[in-house]
């Protein structure tokens, strides 16, 4: 009776410990995005913002955090918008990102993100929302190891962005192609 008793427990006890998980909510919570982490590997990172009333602030910078564990590594970086078309008046998504390194190095990242191409919008409807997923870096260096703090902000300076659901930030270490970046250069 008492081996069951404590196996009961010791199982409930894994069961809360795996719940209190990644939920990162709190960070975010002044942004007026909400904040969905997904379970990824050390060094990397996937995190998902949604926007009230689908409205992306003009002040306010989304901030992720990524521990690099291997600055000798290159990482894939990607990006996902759902955007709801009836309002969104754009032919891009206008945004920016600061890298900021342990030791205070800054990188300053002006990706392009077009979003229709000869008019149409480009990925695919899901939920009611037009989700277009690309590639910004295949091969990105960062240049120190440990925790780098990442603010995504969008660009319209003065204006919100209405029509923006949700994006989605991943990074990951890149499977190395020699041939291909040999190619690239």
């Amino acid at each position: 009776m008492n081996k069951k008793f404590s196996i009961i427990v010791f199982s409930v006890f894994v069961f809360l410990v795996s719940c209190r998980g990644g939920d990162n909510s709190e960070s975010n919570a002044s942004n007026g995005g909400n904040t969905e982490s997904k379970s990824v590997p050390t060094g990397s990172l996937n995190e998902e913002r949604t926007f009230a009333n689908n409205v992306w602030n003009s002040q306010t910078p989304e901030v992720f955090e990524i521990n690099i564990t291997d600055s000798n590594a290159f990482y894939s970086i990607e990006f996902t918008v759902a955007i709801d078309t009836a309002v969104y008046r754009y032919e891009t998504v206008p945004f920016y990102a600061d890298i900021y390194t342990p030791d205070g190095a800054h990188r300053h990242l002006t990706p392009e993100f077009p979003i229709k191409q000869y008019g149409r919008w480009k990925g695919e409807m899901r939920d009611g929302y037009r989700v277009i997923t690309k590639q910004l870096y295949e091969y990105f260096p960062f240049s120190k190891s440990g925790k780098q703090r990442i603010e995504v902000k969008q660009a319209t300076s003065q204006y919100d962005l209405e029509g923006i659901h949700a994006f989605a930030i991943n990074i990951k270490k890149a499977d190395l192609d020699f041939e291909k970046m040999r190619n690239d250069r």
